[in-house]
């Protein structure tokens, strides 16, 4: 399994896509796998249940996805903050294949400068709270097996996919 991880906005989940479509592997993207298991939206749960409990359920199907079926085949789109819990960053690490879809802060702040569902980002300080999680969440995605940048996704596929066959990784 691969899993994408890297903060907020930085691509992961239009790069899960794009390898889905041109290496034929699935592709689960976390956010939406929980939004599905939990029929409420992630804004919904931080807002109704907390981010406690979205953290716990986050790990749960991190654990889930990457050992069920079809996940040697598989592409994992985690949330930017499925790194913050260290026992998910540790079952990534020991399961997969880990690949920091990196973005620089100003690419970041242009992503999602009008998106309105990521709940950590709600409030009238927009720029200043992104640039606060970037920093706090320096060294997080350290762990990555391979850092890629998203500025070209169609290279960061080719890429990933070359350097997982060349180095012949088994997880």
């Amino acid at each position: 399994m691969i899993s994408l991880i890297g903060f907020t906005g930085a691509g992961k989940s239009s790069l899960g896509r794009l390898l889905s479509l041109r290496y034929g592997l699935l592709v689960w993207d976390l956010d939406y796998f929980i939004a599905c298991q939990e029929k409420m939206s992630i804004s919904q749960i931080f807002s109704q249940k907390g981010e406690l409990y979205f953290r716990d359920v986050e790990a749960a199907a991190i654990v889930a996805l990457s050992s069920g079926p079809g996940s040697s085949y598989a592409v994992l789109a985690t949330g930017g903050g499925a790194v913050l819990r260290e026992e998910s960053s540790k079952y990534l690490s020991e399961h997969s294949f880990v690949v920091h879809v990196h973005a620089t802060l100003d690419v970041i702040v242009q992503r999602l400068k009008k998106d309105i569902t990521r709940p950590l980002l709600q409030g009238e300080n927009f720029e200043s709270t992104i640039k606060e999680l970037y920093e706090n969440r320096k060294g997080k995605y350290d762990f990555a097996d391979l850092t890629v940048d998203s500025q070209n996704l169609e290279m960061a596929a080719s890429y990933i996919v070359g350097y997982y066959l060349e180095n012949d990784i088994k997880r």
